[in-house]
């Protein structure tokens, strides 16, 4: 007898075109190779760990974790209609947070551009906070709209925008040249409440080609804290 009348053993990768039989003798080959894809999709696998960090973080830091879709274009080009994402609740929040919070029944989507104690302006399309310029390299355009009566911030609140800044639904609609006259009480229902943020975006994890972290831009030249 010679080596030729052995079987060569072979490592299973090398096997593709040697199915593995099930107990009744059928063709296993296909569903296991789905079942690789599935359970090793590189993809699935940052997925399942992001799922165990939030778990992690909860455990560890009483973080909550939330999921939800983003809705419309408004966050654009940062965020896009069908982006899902995830939000970690925080002690405190700082300017240039993207954040989702509750507002009048609804979830908005939105970053945070002032909080309490500061002043906002915004002319020739530009942010001023505190007196001083803010560079947004973030959003979509320069707004066409302007504030020039300082908006100040009270306790408890904070003045938010969207990224997309003339196709979205925020707090300059109170404030902004084109708003309606509205007395102090009336103007303070488009500021945010801060005890009403969900939590911060801290990631996208679907759809897959957008994957990753969501980290925030700190707006700078600011006075404030």
């Amino acid at each position: 007898m010679n080596a030729d009348d052995f079987e060569r053993i072979t490592p299973v990768e090398e096997q593709g075109a040697r199915p593995f039989p099930d107990s009744k003798g059928n063709d296993t080959s296909e569903s296991r190779t789905l079942l690789n894809r599935v359970f090793f999709s590189p993809r699935i696998g940052m997925i399942a760990l992001l799922f165990l960090l939030g778990g992690l973080l909860y455990l560890l830091l009483g973080k909550e974790m939330r999921f939800f879709m983003v809705p419309s274009a408004s966050m654009e080009p940062t965020l896009f209609a069908g982006d899902m994402i995830v939000t970690f609740n925080q002690k405190a929040y700082a300017r240039g947070d993207i954040v989702v919070m509750k507002h009048e029944g609804e979830y908005l989507v939105k970053r945070i551009i002032g909080l309490p104690g500061d002043s906002l302006t915004i002319i020739d399309g530009a942010l001023f906070i505190n007196g001083k310029y803010a560079s947004e390299p973030y959003v979509r355009e320069s707004m066409h709209y302007y504030i020039e009566e300082p908006v100040l911030i009270p306790p408890g609140y904070f003045f938010y925008l969207g990224d997309n800044r003339n196709l979205s639904d925020d707090s300059s609609r109170g404030f902004a040249n084109y708003a309606e006259k509205l007395d102090a009480a009336a103007r303070l229902s488009y500021l945010g409440v801060l005890n009403d943020i969900i939590g911060k975006v801290h990631f996208i994890y679907y759809p897959y080609n957008r994957l990753g972290n969501l980290p925030s831009y700190i707006l700078t030249n600011t006075a404030g804290s």
